[in-house]
């Protein structure tokens, strides 16, 4: 009768000590899975919907994702756009993550055609950017710092959400239109906030 209860106090010692290990290879794994570095966003100026002067630098510190549209687009701006409300409205009320849609139609997307187009997204300016610049400010962040779209095109974007950490480093980029992608986005916002 005594082996017997030492073999099953053994055997109980043992599945705990299983268990432990299980989940402590389980946090290491969390652990060894951050988001990869996937390039730099250099300091461009830009003006947003109150005229004001805005540098990409003011959002060092802070989470933000980033798309690029235009406001006359007939295909998958509106859909981005509407995405891009619903990330902002989760992330409103505790002001942690940031938003920017640069629009790269410039000749048409003056600030106060811009401010138009958030106010029909309820979108706060000091939480939801939306810029526009010169050309060549607006080719420099969306080819060389986001490596979208191409310098030859007149009007580029691309269908791509952009994570951005707290250090203008570039760590996703996700498809605008699937579910699975947009959880992922969530998920991965929510490290960097603990990063």
């Amino acid at each position: 009768m005594k082996g017997k209860k030492l073999f099953i106090i053994v055997g109980i010692l043992a599945i705990l000590l299983s268990l432990s290990f299980f989940i402590f290879l389980l946090g290491q794994e969390k652990k060894s899975k951050a988001l990869p570095i996937l390039g730099q966003v250099n300091d461009g100026r830009f003006i947003d919907t109150q005229k004001k002067s805005f540098h990409l630098a003011e959002l060092k510190g802070k989470v933000w994702v980033a798309d690029f549209i235009f406001t006359t687009c007939p295909g998958i701006c509106p859909v981005m756009t509407r995405t891009m409300a619903q990330l902002y409205r989760s992330y409103r009320l505790t002001g942690n993550v940031h938003f920017v849609s640069f629009s790269v139609n410039p000749e048409n997307d003056t600030p106060e055609v811009l401010r138009k187009y958030a106010q029909n997204y309820d979108a706060d300016p000091s939480l939801w950017h939306f810029l526009t610049g010169s050309r060549d400010a607006l080719t420099d962040v969306a080819v060389k710092d986001f490596k979208l779209g191409m310098v030859n095109e007149p009007v580029f974007h691309s269908g791509k959400f952009i994570l951005v950490d707290k250090n203008l480093q570039i760590r996703g980029y996700y498809e605008h239109n699937g579910p699975e992608e947009l959880n992922l986005l969530f998920r991965d916002i929510n490290e960097l906030l603990k990063e």
